[in-house]
């Protein structure tokens, strides 16, 4: 019963690796379609999904085209798209790549799409720092968290991946105990073998 149930906890395990990371993409992707952010400065706010902010589509907000001293003289939405769509593209971009290729069943590649990712969530909140006021809502929170997730669990897979290299490596076939005495033996059964030709060619060549 033993020897039966093991086949089947292998292959669940095995499968269930293959599809956390994608399924953990996919969360990030799920999480851009949530309340990212809410910006204000001066009396103009607006708040916005991941989404909206890859899409250019942030809520206009309030005008600080009146405001001298703010670097923002129109929406305060266009400006948040201004200074801050590209790297939530990036984000939401690294996402994707990861969930198709963890789907692939590419090894290698969605580390670094979680890794790449990763950064840009952690600039995200700090570009246009001196200006607006930002608070971060559930769906930066959750898309950040699941960034470490993903990153994390690549980077234990390659530092399995390169244990287990090693490991082959490092391993030589033993000689079997006697396979030397056995090896000799063949040998020397050859070199009986090929005494007499080597005799009578020898004779014929009048080297004896």
């Amino acid at each position: 019963m033993t020897q039966k149930i093991r086949p089947i906890a292998t292959k669940v395990g095995s499968t269930s690796r293959r599809w956390l990371s994608p399924a953990l993409f996919a969360l990030i992707g799920i999480a851009f379609l949530l309340p990212f952010a809410t910006v204000s400065c001066d009396g103009a706010k607006t708040t916005f999904s991941g989404i909206q902010l890859v899409t250019h589509t942030v809520p206009p907000g309030g005008n600080l085209a009146g405001d001298q001293e703010s670097d923002c003289q129109t929406y305060i939405g266009r400006c948040v798209e201004h200074t801050s769509s590209n790297t939530a593209t990036v984000a939401l971009v690294a996402a994707l790549l990861g969930l198709a290729l963890g789907l692939s069943g590419i090894v290698r590649g969605p580390g670094w799409c979680a890794l790449v990712g990763l950064g840009a969530m952690v600039i995200l909140p700090f570009e246009g720092i001196l200006g607006p006021q930002v608070k971060l809502h559930s769906g930066y929170t959750l898309a950040f968290w699941l960034f470490i997730a993903v990153w994390s669990l690549h980077v234990r897979r390659a530092w399995r991946r390169r244990k287990q290299r090693r490991r082959r490596e490092g391993i030589r076939p033993a000689k079997v105990p006697g396979q030397h005495a056995a090896e000799l033996s063949v040998i020397g059964e050859a070199a009986s073998e090929l005494e007499p030709s080597l005799s009578a060619t020898s004779q014929s060549l009048g080297l004896r």
